[in-house]
Formats: C-alpha cells, structure tokens, sequence
C-alpha cells in the first residue's frame, strides 16, 4: 500500500505511471507532474474508471475513503461515477430552484422574454391577468411543485367570472411552463389541454341597424353626454371602418391631413402588415378639430388623461356605447359589420370592401397574384360611407 513519503517522492517521467495502493485504487502521475487519483472498477462485466480528485488536495486517507464509498456502490450495483454526477446535478437542480424555481421569478423572466414584438397594450393586459388570479395563488410556489389538478381548478374558478380571461391565463401558464422546462426548472407541462374550459360561444360582435345608426350619431353629436376627445374616436372609428385599437392607438406622425391619408404601421395591426386608409372630408375635419385640443407635444391622437404617454382606455368606446343606451345593440367593432354589410348589399366590389377593413381579400392563391390595391375605389367608398353616415344622422 502506498505511503504519503512515496507518494511526495514521485517524478514525473516521460510516460505517465502508476502507484497502486489496493482494491484497485492507484495514484495516475503525469508527465506534467499531476498526481491524479483513480479507481478501476469492473461492473456487469464492464470496466469503469473514477475520478477521486488530485493530490495534494485529496490527501492519501480522503482517497481511501471515497475509494470505499465507490467500492461500497460497485458492490450494491451501482456505477459510482454515475452516482456521483446525478448528486452533482441535484445540487445544481436545488440551487436553481432556490434562486429561480418560484413561480413569480418564472412568470417575470417569461414575461420578459416574450414581450419583445408584442403591443404595448397586449402587454399590459397580460400583466393584468396575471396578476389578478394566477400571482395571488402561485407566486410563492416552486414551479416543479404546482399540479395540473390545481391549474384546472384555478381556471376553472376563473371560467365562472370571465371565461375568456380564464382561456388567457391558459395560454399564459402554458408559455410560462414550456419557458420553465427549456429554463431545466421541469421536466414536463402541467398546464391541461384547453378542452378543460368550455368551448368559446362564437358570437358576432352586435352591430347597429341602419336607422339605430343615425340615432346613435345623433346622440354622439349631443356634446353635454360626453367628452369631445371621446366623441372624436368614435365617430372615426365609424369614419375609417378600422379597428378601435388602430383609432385610439393612433399616432401624429402617421396622418398626412393634405392628402387625406393615414398610414397605419404594421406593428399596430392584427394581421401584422401595414394598412392604408384614405380620410374622408368628415375625418379630416374632426383630426383637425382633434389637434387643437390635444396639447402639440402628444405623439398621440388619443393620450390618456392619467397617463398622457399611453392611448385612451381600450374600454373607453364600448363604455360610451353602453352609457348612451346601445348595450347589447352594438359594440365598435360592430361598426365594421355594419360598414360590410352595406356596401356588400349594394354590390360593391368585394376586394375593395375587404381592403378597407385591413383583410386580406380573395384567398391566398388570388391574393399572390393580384397586387392591385385599389386606392381611388377605397378612397370613393369611404367617401361614399361618411356621406351615407351623415345621411343617417339627418333622417329623423
């Protein structure tokens, strides 16, 4: 057996060499000088070597003792080498959980890391769901530790009280958890499949009749029930036919008023690609009544009142059509039905219709091949719909 004094008074050679000292335990000297500790084991009729460290750091007796341990695990069946880096990697498993394993700490890192690319408003939403119902029950909670059972019964009691919130938050914890598992935090998703919630009612957004269209601008023009700005953004989301994000979120910098176009950027639009829309005499005239009351260092057409940086309140529109008595009849986005089911009942070309409400027209196969955008016809038919709409407000 090997000795301390043989082990100081080893020279490296040429070649690397071996002390044995016993149960095949050996000290490996480099030619560099190392002195290494190895342990050759044979296990199932396989030899294996282990690592037990370098001398002086791993003295003589602190090998032997870890030689016993390996040997010990051999005995029992047990690759010793094996063992060793699966306990290795629980100890880094356990210090990752502790620092990065709650489930606050993995919804914030998913969060920043998915936000990139999304609207502003898509963002602050999300934000809100996720703190209203999921960081209330599971912030303190290591992730590994949360069950698909208690996730259902959580979106389940959401689904009661707003069940497309309760689909939101589904869609959010299952990013969270693929963003847990590529992060090494779990192994698997625990987030049910969706068929846990109730399938989505697939209604139309209501939307005015013709005569409840007149009624309702009528109303609009009543400047006692609401405020100017507000009343604006109504009236040019029935104007433009565009969504009510693309109105409310809308930017200076994206209206030309002398050649009555207003260029919405792709980033701002559902279908991600950028819109064109020709304004009206009508829209014209209310942008420029718009911009005497907005102060002239706002980017926005529409900033809002607590926090002049952001647009107006998404809900701010659908809120001016319930307090004037249309709840239930028709939402904003309805207008965009209403604007649709009017021009297609005068048979006006179908790719113009659907070119003013930012579609994408004909198919895919028709779509690649016919580039015509039809400008002058989506600036007369927008002419022809404020013309319409001012008809509307004066038939009493």
């Amino acid at each position: 057996m090997l000795t301390a004094v043989q082990i100081n008074a080893a020279k490296p050679a040429a070649k690397a060499y071996k002390l044995s000292d016993s149960g095949g335990l050996y000290l490996l000297v480099q030619p560099t000088g190392a002195k290494l500790w190895r342990y050759k084991f044979r296990l199932g009729g396989v030899e294996g070597l282990d690592a037990l460290g370098s001398y002086p750091e791993v003295s003589l007796a602190e090998a032997r003792r870890a030689h016993s341990d390996s040997r010990r695990q051999v005995a029992e069946g047990i690759n010793p080498v094996i063992a060793r880096r699966d306990r290795k990697q629980a100890l880094i498993q356990a210090s990752l959980s502790r620092e990065k394993g709650s489930f606050e700490v993995v919804a914030a890192d998913w969060s920043a890391a998915t936000a990139h690319g999304l609207r502003a408003s898509t963002v602050r939403q999300r934000e809100r769901e996720l703190a209203k119902d999921l960081l209330p029950k599971l912030k303190a909670r290591q992730i590994k530790d949360i069950t698909r059972v208690e996730i259902s019964s959580l979106l389940k009691a959401v689904e009661k009280r707003a069940p497309e919130v309760a689909r939101n938050q589904r869609n959010h914890l299952w990013g969270i958890f693929e963003y847990a598992i590529d992060s090494g935090l779990v192994d698997a998703n625990p987030v049910p499949s969706i068929r846990v919630l109730k399938k989505r009612d697939q209604e139309n957004h209501p939307a005015l009749t013709p005569e409840e269209i007149g009624a309702f601008l009528r109303d609009l023009d009543d400047r006692t029930r609401l405020n100017e700005q507000t009343r604006i953004a109504m009236l040019l989301v029935m104007l433009t036919a565009c969504r009510k994000n693309e109105i409310i979120g809308g930017r200076w910098d994206e209206i030309d008023l002398k050649t009555g176009e207003w260029e919405i950027p792709a980033e701002r639009m559902k279908n991600k690609r950028p819109h064109w829309v020709p304004l009206s005499a009508q829209a014209i005239a209310l942008l420029k009544q718009l911009r005497e009351l907005i102060p002239g260092n706002s980017a926005l057409l529409f900033p809002n009142r607590r926090d002049p940086k952001r647009p107006m309140a998404n809900r701010t529109l659908n809120a001016v059509m319930e307090r004037l008595g249309y709840s239930g009849k028709g939402t904003p986005h309805g207008m965009r039905a209403s604007f649709s089911t009017h021009f297609n009942g005068l048979s006006a070309h179908a790719d113009v219709i659907e070119l003013c409400l930012a579609h994408t027209p004909m198919g895919k196969t028709r779509a690649a091949y016919n580039r015509h955008l039809y400008k002058d016809e989506r600036r007369e038919l927008l002419h022809e719909w404020a013309d319409w709409l001012d008809n509307q407000r004066h038939r009493h």
